[in-house]
């Protein structure tokens, strides 16, 4: 009796703690690729993009009006993709949520924006130790979910003092040149931006490319050179993409920036292995 009610009570804790590693969160693909989800902040729920270009977590102005914001004496310099300077004050979390998990020691960003229902944005400061798997094919997220025997690619880890996290990792256009990308879901799908400093090693006439001049929500306009690209390569061979679409992009402060959607339908961010992990 007595080793019949501790096998079963082993086996249910071994259950509840399965099922709490691998938890799934549904998330809202919308119709510009973002990935949608449900987070509390300091116990107020919101929509958040998960974003992993944004480095570090925040939220919009009308949502920093429902919650209890505490600010340190700490702030953030960071820049957007296309240049314009962003400093941000930063705030203490007294608690960040995801499906019930919680992630300490969090701060936060106030970003003037307003992105119709969405509250902010949920960056990869919290996953640090935390490996995070997106599901595209059924929309879910997980946590720790196990990855033996799939394919990766190495990531660069972009760590600025701890205050903001990118990830990064290399790719080869057109077969001869090997450049750095920053992987940012936030981006949306199908989503490829590189400099145009790369349109001359690629041989490529800017006079071929539709030119559009584009201003960002902070006021600053960049030259948008869009058009055809032959090929990119992923890491260790993973795959090709022939004839993407791509802009080239003046100003842009990094080699390249895409999307994330195009790496595979299953991926795991593992930033404390520098990888991420592909199922097929």
């Amino acid at each position: 009796m007595t080793k019949r009610f501790f096998a079963a009570a082993g086996l249910l804790i071994l259950l509840l703690f399965a099922s709490k590693m691998n938890a799934q969160i549904p998330f809202e693909l919308n119709e510009n690729g973002h990935i949608i989800i449900k987070a509390k902040i300091n116990g107020v729920e919101g929509k958040f993009i998960f974003d992993t270009g944004a480095g570090v977590n925040a939220v919009f102005t009308k949502f920093s009006h429902k919650i209890e914001n505490k600010k340190t004496n700490n702030f953030f310099v960071a820049h957007r993709a296309t240049g314009e300077e962003l400093s941000v004050d930063l705030y203490d979390a007294n608690s960040l949520e995801v499906n019930n998990k919680k992630f300490d020691h969090q701060q936060y960003a106030i970003i003037d924006l307003e992105f119709g229902d969405i509250d902010g944005l949920i960056s990869l400061q919290p996953f640090r130790s935390t490996p995070v798997t997106i599901d595209y094919q059924n929309q879910k997220i997980l946590f720790d979910k196990p990855t033996k025997n799939e394919k990766s690619i190495d990531i660069q880890i972009g760590d600025y003092a701890g205050r903001a996290i990118d990830i990064f990792t290399y790719v080869q256009l057109n077969d001869t040149l090997n450049i750095q990308t920053l992987l940012d879901s936030g981006s949306g799908k199908k989503s490829f931006w590189f400099s145009s400093k790369l349109m001359e090693p690629l041989h490529l006439n800017k006079a071929d490319f539709k030119i559009v001049p584009i201003t960002s929500d902070f006021k600053k306009q960049n030259n948008y050179y869009m058009g055809k690209l032959a090929k990119l390569n992923a890491p260790n061979g993973l795959h090709q993409i022939e004839g993407l679409d791509v802009a080239f992009v003046d100003g842009l402060i990094y080699e390249g920036k895409t999307g994330i959607d195009w790496l595979g339908k299953v991926l795991t961010i593992d930033i404390a292995k520098r990888k991420i992990f592909i199922k097929e």
